[in-house]
């Protein structure tokens, strides 16, 4: 009998029982994810599934079985590219790609703020362009661009913290981000390691693949 696995709004599988205890041993599916077999119509804890069925010996595969992916893969367009777009583009792309990441993050971190904050901060500088055109309001324009820049700075850390967080816990790869560099560079400095972390999950999966 076959699971699917559901976590947030994502849904992966088949899986085989087998499958299931490895996968739930190694860290990659957890025991409050949902799941149901072929034959459900209602998801249930897989802790429910794990703890009531026993699971006989594995029988030999003729094929290989997929390595469970639950977490999505990050952006993985190059910091440089990046970089040449948003100087072709005279920033604009640079801020489309920041909601990119703070989307992503949104993903593997549903409590991040850095997308509100993003919003925010984006917000913020749009009011003041306007405030500037006006006269009677010029001279706040300058304060609301200020706050503006301050938000997406705010949301740049929350960022940070959220990366940090699933990089050491659910993806454990010791991810360490400096502040200095999250201030001056946050989106080009968070693009190059989100690119090296999807090029070095690329090569696990096709590592665990092989030797299948």
């Amino acid at each position: 009998m076959n699971y699917y696995i559901k976590r947030d709004l994502n849904e992966y599988g088949p899986y085989s029982l087998a499958d299931l205890q490895r996968y739930v041993s190694a860290g990659n599916i957890l025991l409050t994810d949902m799941t149901r077999s072929e034959g459900m119509t209602d998801w249930v804890p897989v802790s429910q599934v794990i703890g009531t069925i026993a699971v006989a010996a594995p029988a030999i595969r003729t094929q290989p079985a997929a390595p469970a992916i639950l977490y999505p893969e990050p952006p993985s367009l190059h910091w440089g590219i990046v970089l040449a777009l948003g100087f072709i583009t005279c920033g604009l792309f640079g801020w489309v790609w920041a909601f990119v990441q703070a989307g992503f993050v949104k993903k593997i971190d549903p409590s991040s703020k850095g997308l509100l904050y993003y919003a925010l901060g984006v917000a913020g500088v749009a009011v003041a362009v306007v405030m500037s055109i006006s006269r009677q309001f010029a001279p706040l324009a300058g304060l609301m661009q200020i706050t503006g820049g301050i938000l997406f700075l705010v949301g740049a850390f929350s960022m940070k913290g959220s990366l940090e967080e699933h990089y050491n816990s659910a993806e454990p790869i010791g991810l360490r981000l400096s502040g200095v560099m999250t201030f001056f560079f946050n989106i080009y400095y968070f693009q190059y390691h989100l690119t090296r972390i999807a090029e070095a999950k690329k090569a696990q999966q096709l590592s665990m693949a092989a030797g299948a």
